[in-house]
């Protein structure tokens, strides 16, 4: 048989509520027949002290014990004074085998004298006969004097028809109530197990709504507990999923619109030649290797974007300069800056040195990418501005140009994956699309930011920060 975990947590709670109530009920049990019988035995002492201050008066009438010991009628009126029943005198037809029970306190006391020899009752209650029974002496004070005693023999443990029947009732009163609790508890605890799984319940139901491939599936949140922080944490796992799963579908579509239209020149190209309506020219070919090399940069850059996703291109156990990567890319693209008349100025001392732990390669290709966007999206006869400032912490990089510029709705989208502002000037630039989201998986692999703001050249303006120490 399963045990769920309703059934665990009933059953855990009902064993301790049984085990708790059990305890109680024998330290109660305990406690009742102690303070019963020690409020029995403290009675006698009462009564027996009541007794000593009249038998002290007698004392003092008789000057002396003599009187007492041949006077029985007076011994039972003393007893009846104090409320017991003494037994039948010698002449009464009951005194004929008349036993008096131990229970009665007149089986139990005895009158001593000052040497404690036993004037009225039995010798034998002089000695202690076994470890349930102790022996209580009340001194009888004439004249600010012990001239007696009166001691009695009392039990530790109840004895007695009319005690014990008190006792027995009151213990059958106290295990209807227990059974009544363990009742009220076997209700409660079921109640409160169902509450408290209650939010498991739904969790479970969310999850199987998740794996069926319900993403609008939320959890009601109530309750500022464990499990409503786990239910806070599933809904924001089903809306990371949603959104995970709304990119996905939309970068594959991207994916497919960006390689369907180089397939599609490539494809009419091609059956254009073979069905003989262009020949085989170089400016066809040329065609054909352009489409080409435009899936070739798409490729790649999937490529490097996938590697930089995994965080296979980190390598940081190496010191980077910064300042001479700048130098090399600008050094093999003078060219052609030149032949698009845009002039490049770094606002740095060229000969510092900007060192930092990280990946030579993905550094390079972060700083590349940069620069081949501001070079593509940068008009003829314009500006390219590369700033570098290090603190004691890291180091800052900014590559800004000239127009034309970003609208304000799409500063925030330039890093998504194949988003283009303008998509047919930029894919006429040979631009896949990929570039700043390559930059920004660099950027943050590093542990470094990355943003994008308006250049005051009129341009676009990207600013990166990367810390000086690998974290």
């Amino acid at each position: 048989m399963r045990l769920t975990i309703f059934h665990k947590l009933f059953i855990s709670l009902m064993f301790i509520s049984l085990i708790m109530m059990a305890g109680m009920a024998l330290l109660i049990n305990n406690s009742f027949q102690n303070g019963l019988q020690s409020y029995l035995n403290q009675s006698e002492i009462e009564k027996i002290e009541t007794l000593a201050e009249r038998i002290s008066d007698y004392y003092s009438a008789q000057k002396g014990w003599k009187g007492i010991q041949g006077e029985p009628k007076l011994w039972a009126q003393l007893l009846q004074n104090i409320g017991e029943h003494p037994s039948p005198s010698k002449n009464h037809p009951e005194r004929k085998n008349y036993k008096p029970s131990f229970n009665r306190l007149e089986a139990r006391l005895n009158l001593l004298n000052k040497s404690g020899k036993s004037i009225i009752g039995n010798p034998k209650n002089l000695r202690r006969l076994h470890n349930n029974i102790q022996i209580t002496k009340i001194p009888v004070i004439n004249n600010n004097r012990t001239v007696g005693w009166l001691s009695v023999i009392q039990r530790e443990s109840i004895k007695g028809r009319l005690a014990e029947r008190f006792l027995r009732q009151q213990l059958d009163n106290f295990y209807w109530i227990a059974a009544w609790a363990a009742l009220f508890s076997f209700i409660v605890a079921a109640l409160l197990v169902r509450h408290f799984l209650k939010p498991l319940k739904n969790l479970d139901s969310a999850a199987k709504s998740l794996s069926n491939g319900n993403f609008d599936y939320q959890i009601d949140v109530r309750g500022k507990d464990e499990l409503a922080e786990l239910s806070i944490a599933f809904n924001l796992l089903t809306t990371t999923l949603k959104t995970q799963k709304h990119s996905r579908e939309q970068w594959l579509s991207d994916i497919s619109h960006e390689l369907r239209t180089p397939i599609a020149v490539l494809l009419s190209e091609i059956e254009a030649i073979e069905d003989g309506i262009r020949k085989p020219e170089p400016k066809y070919i040329s065609s054909l290797h352009d489409q080409v090399m435009t899936l070739t940069r798409l490729v790649d850059d999937l490529y490097s974007l996938s590697l930089s996703d995994s965080g296979v291109l980190i390598d940081t156990t190496h010191k980077v300069d910064i300042t001479n990567i700048i130098s090399n890319i600008t050094n093999q693209n003078e060219v052609r800056l030149a032949d698009k008349h845009i002039a490049i100025e770094r606002l740095y001392d060229n000969n510092q040195c900007s060192l930092l732990h990280a990946d030579a390669k993905s550094i390079a290709q972060l700083i590349g990418n940069l620069f081949e966007n501001s070079y593509r999206y940068t008009n003829p006869n314009g500006q390219i501005h590369i700033n570098l400032q290090q603190t004691p912490d890291c180091i800052v990089l900014t590559i800004e140009d000239s127009a034309p510029g970003v609208p304000d709705d799409a500063l925030p989208k330039l890093f998504d994956r194949l988003y283009r502002v303008d998509k047919s000037r930029s894919r006429a630039n040979g631009g896949s699309g990929l570039g700043l989201s390559i930059c920004e998986n660099i950027v943050k692999m590093h542990h470094g930011d990355i943003s994008a703001q308006h250049s005051k050249l009129g341009g676009l303006k990207i600013t990166i920060s990367l810390p000086i120490k690998d974290n």
